[in-house]
């Protein structure tokens, strides 16, 4: 088994505590409400409730396509008809709006910060991918809990163009580290995205299993992690392990 060089992170369920769909559905409120207040738009429930079906349709089409969907295409498409701007300043205002709700709830599980740290004192690179439909949204989560600082290269779909599990999102980081994919892990919570993207390049993968994802189960005849965890801290013990340090 060839040590570990570095390890890759996803974000959500996997660093920072789980979110649910009815999140999305404050999202859609907050922005209805800033839609209302700095654009004098009356009918905010209509605009809320298109916004929620066509972030849904984005995100099967994802699946389906991988190809991501960024978070202003669906804005765009919510406010086409509606008299609303859907000039490049006002969608990127709306976009900060809507995920400004996601942002302060954002919380690290425990031992984010001492698994990071270890792994740094291990002499380890460092990144994260992360499916997410806008990467200033991660850059501001990683940001708020102090954690942007570990990650060189920081990738989201929403900037590659692609998500996870698709080959390349993977390769993007390891031609920009110069590594095989022998030498680097994957650490993420989903098998369908992190766990079997890894799988594809010829990673190890360790599966963050702190809030079991309800979609794994769909996934667990085709692909196996190397490892599990259940705690943050169980994480450089195991990187430690196969680097034979």
């Amino acid at each position: 088994m060839e040590p570990v060089r570095g390890v890759i992170f996803d974000l959500g369920s996997t660093l920072i505590r789980r979110t649910g769909l009815e999140l999305e559905a404050q999202k859609c409120a907050a922005l209805g409400a800033w839609a209302g207040s700095e654009l004098g738009y009356q009918d905010t429930d209509a605009l809320r409730a298109r916004l929620l079906d066509i972030r849904l349709d984005g995100w099967r089409r994802s699946e389906t396509e991988m190809v991501e969907y960024v978070v202003t295409w669906a804005l765009q498409k919510a406010f086409e008809g509606t008299g609303l701007p859907t000039d490049d300043a006002t969608l990127k205002r709306a976009e900060a709006a809507f995920f400004r709700p996601e942002v302060r709830i954002s919380r690290l599980y425990p031992w984010a910060h001492e698994s990071l740290d270890a792994l740094v004192a291990l002499d380890l690179r460092l990144a994260m991918i992360s499916n997410a439909t806008s990467h200033q949204l991660i850059v501001d989560i990683a940001q708020a809990h102090d954690i942007a600082r570990y990650f060189d290269p920081l990738v989201t779909s929403a900037e590659y163009g692609r998500p996870k599990p698709h080959e390349g999102i993977f390769t993007h980081v390891l031609d920009a580290w110069g590594l095989p994919a022998a030498d680097v892990v994957m650490v993420g919570d989903t098998l369908g995205a992190d766990i079997l993207g890894a799988d594809r390049v010829g990673m190890r993968s360790i599966l963050v299993d702190i809030e079991p994802n309800p979609d794994n189960p769909r996934f667990a005849d085709r692909v196996r992690p190397t490892a599990r965890v259940t705690s943050l801290r169980e994480i450089p013990p195991i990187v430690r392990r196969w680097s034979g340090a």
